[in-house]
């Protein structure tokens, strides 16, 4: 009897050592990164295999994909996961709310590449039938609960994701209404022999809620009002889940801290009125900075720029004061100093009480031989603005500024209308920017646009050299359109006009197109009207349409010798793009006939500090427009 009982504990110890050597094995294998020869799906009926592996994190190696440098060809510890929750998020927002998937990799040939298998239970498709709510609430809130549960529309395929985003709406709703101990659950009612499943969710409303008193920690350098002004959460109010958010936006905002955590007090002893405590950390009260960077200006395509800053944000308590000195030089055979100048700001954070920082500046631009005339040009100016937050997107600024310039070694023939340098005049200036902006990502928009208005009043009752109005507009929208494509399109254009004593516009406010950032293959700013000797003359009327599509494109520089370590954070963008538009003296010359067209294609390194772009456009022939192309090297998309 005994030895039967070693014999079958041996056999146990055997295979138990097999299963250890095989899994050991296996693991070994899935450490050297096979490549994927193949993937395999099974039980599928609704989506067929292609669509199926389309989605999978997963891709069979070929010479395209190891050329592109994608590491998702081979084997990875992460693969399974990642290919289940791809498949299993397609059949799930499908209406297969009990579908299964798993995923499995195994070697084959003699090579021991790997075969990934993707095994599926897709289940019973469900639609959503009626949809009710119900519970212990105050019906005054039904109307929105209403528009948020019609978005479960009767019929269509039930989501998950869905039926979760109307659960977080609804809590939303409450808690921006002083209710945040609300309680919002749902049930998917899939036992009927139908694959129509009834949708019933419950409300406990709980009691309504006031904001207690906010304690605040870590103030040091700057007064405590500095903090408190920024809160909306006021003691005795109701309760909401915005004020909070927006407290916290205010105060990052504000730029005297570096951090900081608002959170309820949880030694407060009343849940109906909580108090709550502000954790700060703050910035240094005196600071200096020094930047460099690359830039483009109105009459260079690459301008390196150098500025240091010193600043001071707790003068007077709470006000900022900074002098910052900038310098620009160009870039190629005639390379110089092209622009030096002395700013001095000081900044009152909230004018009369009300949130909106009110800068004085003064600045002065040192004598400097013109970039365009043969004459030294010198400057001063004082100037006042303010800016105007309205929610998160949009930005309202209101400036008015008295400019001084002097001229040295100017011909007697030569009039003052010849400066073509931006702002390089006498005069006093009205203006007022509108900006609205929802892009999530500035530096590669995927959704999302950008409308932009700016009006400037110069001279008439406030005197100076020039009278003109100016007014200019550009909307940008952002979309993808295919997985990895994203489509920008941006529509701009300008007008200005003399009035009173003035004959003209000055050159220098004139609108100048062609270039990197407007009208590509074209030189910088020689699209538009012209002067007798050929050179722009600048336009008083333009318009401009772009459209653009972008996409992440063959990692080369990852993958090449030697330097691939250093471009491990830097992917590679190209794009493809259609620029149209002009300029004109007066809307009577507006004609389709005579726009420039161009077209192109572009490489972008995206950096931490934006795209660097290299594009290569080529003029479309027309009547008024002969064959021609250039390169254009600078940074940042051109919109």
């Amino acid at each position: 009897m005994s030895r039967y009982l070693w014999l079958f504990l041996l056999l146990i110890f055997v295979v138990q050592d097999n299963s250890f050597g095989a899994d050991r094995t296996l693991i070994r294998w899935v450490r050297r990164r096979p490549p994927i020869k193949s993937i395999v799906i099974e039980g599928n009926k609704y989506f067929s295999a292609h669509d199926i592996k389309g989605r999978l994190y997963s891709h069979e190696d070929s010479f395209w994909r190891r050329f592109k440098g994608d590491r998702r060809i081979r084997v990875q510890r992460e693969n399974a996961t990642r290919d289940s929750l791809e498949v299993m998020y397609l059949y799930l927002t499908n209406g297969f709310v009990a579908a299964r998937v798993r995923s499995e990799y195994e070697p084959i040939g003699a090579d021991s590449a790997a075969r990934v298998r993707i095994i599926i239970d897709e289940g019973l498709q469900y639609r959503y039938g009626a949809v009710s709510v119900a519970g212990s609430y105050d019906r005054k809130f039904n109307p929105q609960l209403g528009k948020i549960v019609g978005r479960l529309k009767e019929g269509k395929l039930v989501d998950p994701f869905q039926l979760r985003q109307a659960q977080y709406d609804m809590k939303t709703v409450f808690a921006n209404a002083g209710y945040p101990y609300a309680e919002i659950g749902y049930t998917l009612d899939t036992t009927a022999t139908s694959n129509i499943a009834p949708v019933a969710f419950s409300v406990e409303g709980d009691s309504l809620v006031h904001f207690g008193a906010v304690k605040i920690e870590g103030l040091s350098k700057f007064p405590e009002y500095v903090a408190r002004r920024e809160l909306k959460m006021k003691p005795g109010a109701i309760y909401r889940r915005d004020d909070i958010l927006n407290s916290q936006q205010r105060l990052y905002e504000s730029g005297y801290f570096s951090s900081l955590t608002l959170n309820r007090d949880e030694s407060s002893p009343d849940r109906l009125r909580p108090d709550f405590i502000l954790s700060i950390r703050e910035r240094k009260a005196r600071y200096a900075a020094v930047q460099a960077g690359a830039a483009q200006s109105l009459y260079q395509d690459l301008l390196w720029d150098f500025s240091a800053t010193f600043g001071q944000r707790h003068l007077f308590g709470s006000r900022q004061i900074e002098l910052t000195s900038a310098y620009a030089f160009s870039v190629g055979r005639h390379g110089r100093l092209t622009e030096h100048r002395y700013t001095l700001r000081y900044t009152e954070p909230w004018l009369l009480g009300f949130r909106m920082p009110l800068t004085l500046s003064g600045e002065w631009r040192p004598r400097i031989h013109s970039q365009t005339q043969p004459y030294d040009i010198s400057s001063w100016s004082v100037g006042t603005y303010t800016v105007k937050k309205f929610g998160r997107k949009i930005t309202a600024d209101l400036g008015f500024l008295y400019q001084s310039v002097s001229l040295y070694g100017l011909a007697a023939d030569q009039p003052v209308i010849e400066i073509q340098e931006k702002d390089y005049s006498n005069r006093r200036k009205l203006y007022l920017d509108y900006r609205r902006d929802s892009r999530p990502n500035p530096f590669i928009p995927d959704r999302g646009s950008v409308t932009s208005l700016s009006v400037q009043y110069v001279g008439g009752f406030m005197g100076g050299d020039d009278s003109f109005k100016k007014l200019e507009a550009s909307f940008s929208s952002y979309q993808v359109v295919w997985p990895g494509w994203i489509s920008a399109s941006r529509i701009m254009g300008g007008w200005v006009r003399e009035f009173g004593k003035s004959s003209s516009v000055p050159r220098e406010d004139r609108f100048f197109l062609g270039g990197a950032s407007s009208v590509r293959g074209f030189a910088e700013n020689t699209l538009g009207p012209l002067r007798s000797d050929g050179s722009a003359d600048g336009a008083n009327v333009t318009t401009v349409f772009n459209q653009e599509f972008r996409w992440k494109t063959i990692q080369i520089l990852q993958n090449t010798p030697l330097i691939k370590g250093l471009f491990k954070q830097f992917p590679l963008w190209q794009s493809v793009f259609f620029d149209m538009g002009n300029g004109f003296r007066s809307f009577s010359e507006f004609k389709f006939d005579v726009l420039a067209y161009s077209c192109g294609t572009g490489i972008q390194l995206v950096t931490p500090a934006g795209p660097i772009r290299v594009d290569y456009a080529r003029v479309i022939p027309t009547e008024h427009f002969g064959p021609q192309s250039r390169w254009h090297f600078t940074i940042l998309y051109a919109f």
